[in-house]
């Protein structure tokens, strides 16, 4: 599913709707960023809010490529405090495969 608008405040509500409708027709949801993609904290909590809800209905949600343009984001919001091996591999690939 490929994600081009911003992700930012403004935009969250049409994503969130995307994320579930993609939700209604797979497992699994692959996210493919784009380049360069401006992101703020709300951004970043409704991929980490969809990622969780994959997981409690038993789905799959996962980045194409790793969020490493996201970093000083994830590192602001402390998204990457304290992560773990799952959170490092989901948002930088880092660690095991996915």
């Amino acid at each position: 599913m490929l994600i081009d608008a911003a992700l930012v405040v403004k935009n969250v509500v049409v994503l969130r709707q995307s994320i579930l409708d993609a939700f209604e027709e797979g497992d699994t949801i692959s996210l493919d960023l784009a380049d360069e993609q401006p992101v703020d904290l709300c951004g970043l909590q409704l991929i980490e809010s969809a990622r969780r809800q994959a997981r409690a209905v038993g789905k799959t949600l996962v980045l194409e490529r790793p969020a490493t343009e996201f970093r000083p984001a994830l590192d602001a919001a402390g998204f990457l405090t304290d992560a773990t091996a799952e959170d490092l591999q989901f948002w930088l690939h880092q660690g095991p495969a996915q």
